[in-house]
């Protein structure tokens, strides 16, 4: 089995062990310089779901408080 073969299939195991039942991510693992440009390519997107979050909790709090203040003027 190659290195990166070897890579996958362990990001799977772990992948299955943390996620039952979801088939894992296809990730190029091949090399280090492979991994490290899915480490920043997750990283980025690890960012942008936060800055979603953020926006959505924001949101959810504003209105809860509208709504318990009670109906716009």
């Amino acid at each position: 089995m190659a290195a990166g073969e070897a890579a996958r299939a362990d990001f799977a195991r772990h992948w299955q062990a943390e996620f039952p039942g979801e088939p894992a991510p296809s990730m190029e693992l091949g090399s280090v310089r492979a991994m490290e440009r899915e480490l920043e390519r997750c990283r980025r997107h690890l960012r942008r779901l936060q800055r979603a979050l953020a926006e959505e909790r924001f949101k959810v709090g504003y209105l809860e408080a509208a709504l318990a203040r009670g109906p716009p003027p």
